[in-house]
């Protein structure tokens, strides 16, 4: 004998709606809290465009990103676009790269130092009260 329980079907229905209404936006409450910076890349006293910046936490493991534009001002993100990084200390480094005169291959625009994590001599403390960070990289 064949059923055609209308009832059947909508429980199953009832329960998929239930099951799948978790399944969004719940990743969002196990982020870590983040603070909004903003800043300036400077070497040599000039403004560092198209530099790739990373601000890496000593406590936790997910690293800020950010690009400058042509002013060398950036805006870092971890999670989601302009939501700044982790409170906390930080090693920051910074890499910019330009073209030789053949055009055939690049160079770092800036002291190779600041490439690196374990070589970089820049070491910020992201705060709320820390929120305009200023990178002035020198020779």
């Amino acid at each position: 004998m064949l059923i055609t329980n209308n009832s059947g079907r909508t429980g199953i229905l009832l329960l998929l709606v239930l099951w799948c209404s978790g399944c969004g936006g719940g990743l969002d409450e196990d982020l870590p809290e983040t603070v909004a910076v903003n800043g300036v890349v400077t070497y040599q006293g000039k403004p560092v465009p198209d530099a790739s910046i990373m601000f890496y936490p000593l406590q936790g493991r997910k690293p800020a990103t950010g690009r400058t534009d042509p002013q060398g001002k950036f805006t870092l993100r971890t999670f989601e676009n302009a939501d700044g990084a982790i409170p906390g200390a930080h090693q920051v480094t910074v890499n910019a790269y330009e073209s030789t005169p053949e055009g055939v291959s690049m160079k770092s625009a800036i002291p190779i130092k600041y490439s690196s994590p374990t070589t970089t001599p820049l070491k910020i403390t992201v705060s709320e009260s820390n929120p305009e960070i200023k990178l002035e990289l020198t020779d």
